[in-house]
């Protein structure tokens, strides 16, 4: 009768889910972009990402659809770019061994439908200048942009 007596903070979850909590999100207000690429390398790119402590993913997709193709999304808030010279490394090491080539778009929210940059036609610097010079570097301001016709 113990389980039936048991405070009702979640009513109808299981006990184990009581003493979870939340992951407290990072805090950075930098530059917000998104990149697009290989749903192959979804899981691998987050990690690259996010092993840099100034930047991190606010919203990722392993498997979108757009105009009939499959790609991965992920959606950047950075204050370095430090991860952007370990993504193209990685990305060439993973072109070495696999006989798959894949590509990496950038998109900035003044325009999410078009890409504003292929990152393989680019240096990681030149990648990181377009971003500093054109993305916004606040939520309030790539809002405002997103939404602007």
């Amino acid at each position: 009768m113990a389980i039936l007596s048991r405070s009702k903070i979640n009513p109808g979850q299981p006990w184990w889910t009581l003493n979870r909590t939340k992951p407290v999100p990072k805090k950075i207000d930098g530059w917000r972009f998104s990149l697009k690429g290989s749903p192959r390398h979804y899981e691998d790119v987050l990690r690259i990402i996010e092993s840099d402590p100034k930047a991190t993913v606010y919203f990722g997709e392993a498997l979108t659809y757009e105009r009939g193709a499959g790609v991965a999304l992920w959606r950047i808030n950075a204050e370095s770019f430090e991860w952007l010279p370990k993504l193209y490394n990685w990305w060439a090491e993973t072109e070495r061994i696999e006989p798959v080539v894949s590509t990496f778009y950038l998109y900035l929210p003044s325009n999410n439908k078009y890409p504003a940059f292929d990152l393989r036609s680019s240096t990681p610097v030149e990648v990181e200048r377009y971003i500093r010079t054109y993305a916004p570097q606040s939520e309030a301001e790539a809002q405002a942009q997103s939404r602007r016709i």
